[in-house]
């Protein structure tokens, strides 16, 4: 079978379709409860903290204002331009003392301030080697300090890729790698002699009137952002198959629709030593 030519999200288009998937998203209160819980239990008053991919903010404004320990000083990298401007605006709202570096993480970024506390939240799709960068942040917070990253379990849109992306050919690179889940992430780990904790936050996706005819256009944008393509452009039949995956997929709940796309929270301690010899 010839391949389907497809673009991936440009970043502009990672901004929209990103907006339809985190409203309809009901992880947050989860993951903010974890982050909430982390702190009070291992940060100090004052603490210092990196957020990797903070994103428009939503989970530091969720921190500071709700029952976790509120940082005193923040720094975050965010480089999608919009995301980055949303940011900041928050953090003047918040009146949180902060830097803001609009530009991406790696594992070269020099990080000489120390840290009490990191943060990926669902940012690592977006490295070249997801543990190596969550292993780097480790370098620059203090002993006893966390490292903790919110990324997809192994399950729904991660068990989409080998079902549908052998059928595309994509026509420019996917900026975020929604085929990388919690799995792979706690493997590389391994492979490095670190083992981490890891903890399934059960977070579902609200998707009650999707699959109704009014809310097709909406429905293009949510899978388009699972995907990271552009959704509307895929032949009709293909488009069919994808949207019964993911309906299929779904369970009701008090007049709700939900599909159920778990959230690992994975924690490492700061400066976690990394042995010279890798496992087989």
């Amino acid at each position: 079978m010839t391949k389907i030519p497809v673009p991936s999200l440009d970043p502009g288009r990672y901004a929209e379709t990103f907006a339809v998937f985190v409203a309809r998203s009901l992880e947050y209160p989860q993951m903010v409860a974890e982050l909430a819980r982390m702190t009070r239990a291992e940060c100090p008053e004052g603490y210092r903290m990196l957020d990797i991919g903070a994103g428009t903010g939503q989970v530091i404004r969720a921190l500071a204002e709700g029952d976790g320990r509120s940082p005193g000083h923040y720094t975050a990298f965010e480089p999608n331009p919009r995301h980055a401007a949303a940011l900041g605006a928050t953090l003047q709202q918040l009146g949180l003392p902060h830097q803001v570096h609009a530009c991406p993480f790696s594992t070269t970024t020099e990080l000489g301030t120390p840290y009490d506390f990191a943060l990926f939240s669902h940012s690592l799709y977006w490295m070249e080697d997801p543990a190596a960068t969550m292993l780097h942040a480790a370098t620059a917070v203090v002993p006893g300090g966390k490292v903790l990253a919110f990324i997809a379990g192994p399950y729904g849109v991660h068990a989409m890729f080998p079902l549908f992306e052998p059928l595309l050919d994509r026509t420019s690179p996917m900026l975020q790698n929604n085929a990388m889940s919690s799995l792979e992430l706690v493997r590389g780990l391994r492979t490095r002699g670190v083992e981490p904790d890891l903890r399934m936050l059960p977070t579902p996706i609200d998707l009650t009137g999707l699959f109704d005819p009014a809310g097709e256009a909406e429905l293009d944008e949510f899978i388009s952002f699972c995907l990271q393509l552009e959704f509307s452009t895929l032949p009709a039949w293909l488009k069919r198959d994808i949207v019964d995956y993911v309906r299929g997929g779904c369970v009701t709940q008090d007049g709700c629709l939900y599909w159920y796309l778990p959230t690992a929270a994975v924690t490492l301690s700061g400066q976690c030593a990394v042995p010279s010899t890798t496992r087989t």
